[in-house]
This record gives C-alpha cells, structure tokens and sequence, in this order.
C-alpha cells in the first residue's frame, strides 16, 4: 500500500455541499477526495481550461466597496463579480452596443491589485475589445465595468431605503390617526 498523507484546508461550505453530494455513503472521505483528486489530475490538458491572469490597479475605496457589494450579494466571489462583468460586457460589445458608459477613470489611485484568474478564451475576448478601443487602457475597462456596477447597486439600495422609509411614515401616519 502506498504511504498515505494528510490533506486538510477549510472550503466554501457551498463548495463543500457540491463536493458531498456526490460521495457514495460507503466511502470514506479520503477514499472519496482520492477518487475525485485523481480523476481531475488525469484529466488530458486539453480538458483543463487553460487560465490567463488578468490584473488591475484600484483604490482602496472600491476595493472595500467590492468586498461590501461581495458582502451583500454571498456567494459571490470577486473571480465571479469580475468574470461575468467582463462577460457581459463583451457580450454586448458583440452585438454593437458600447457596454462602458465612461471609459474615463475616475479612480485613479493605485493601492490595491485586483487579480483575475480567467478562462483564455475571456481573456483574448478582453484583448480585442482593448484593441478594438484603442485609447481604452485594461485597467480603465475593468475597473470602469467594476465601478459602473458598484455605482448602480449604491442607487438601489439608496432608492430601497428611501421607498421603506416612506413605508415606514406610511404606517407611522396611520398609526396616529387611528
């Protein structure tokens, strides 16, 4: 028998469920993740997505507005945030409309690096959109399309806490004049 080792880390409890769900009662948690470790690793190359990284500069402001957005919006990952931004972005640029309203950047600090690890596929998709728009950096795409989406979640939730506001004189005024 081969000598065995320990292999322990914490997970995503989501991750987690998905993982169990297919675990067979009888087996043992090691002979399960043995199993499932091995048939990914022997996976040809060509079955494993080959990923590029993607990398910008933020502030610390949006970074912190991010991991509040993140927060919010659990399970979320920052990967997912940025990968179905760019997505559906270049989703629209395919089909001829403009999916970044300002490609000016309006955060021009540089204090925290966001670091995408992507499909290569959504990556060279991200390189012809910059190169379609010449005079769009990398940084300014991303970190616009980022900016775009945190500036319209704050006005939701502003506008959700204005409407339960007035809900809330609502009920106040009618629980006075009763």
């Amino acid at each position: 028998m081969e000598p065995m080792k320990n292999l322990c880390g914490l997970i995503p409890e989501s991750l987690h469920r998905r993982l169990m769900e297919g675990k067979d009662p009888e087996m043992t948690n090691g002979e399960y993740l043995t199993k499932v470790l091995t048939a990914y690793l022997d996976q040809p190359v060509a079955a494993k997505q080959e990923q590029r990284t993607l990398a910008v500069q933020t502030s610390e402001e949006m970074f912190q507005k991010m991991k509040s957005y993140l927060d919010a919006h659990a399970p979320l990952t920052q990967k997912a945030l940025v990968q179905n931004l760019l997505t559906l972005a270049l989703d629209q640029w395919e089909k001829g409309e403009e999916p970044l309203l300002d490609s000016t950047l309006s955060d021009n600090k540089k204090e925290r690096t966001l670091a995408i690890a992507m499909p290569e596929p959504l990556f060279h998709r991200v390189e012809q959109y910059l190169q379609a728009h010449s005079g769009v950096s990398k940084r300014a795409f991303v970190v616009g399309l980022v900016a775009q989406e945190l500036q319209s979640w704050e006005m939701e939730q502003e506008h959700n806490q204005e409407v339960d506001l007035e809900q809330d004189n609502q009920v106040f005024g009618m629980s006075m004049t009763m």
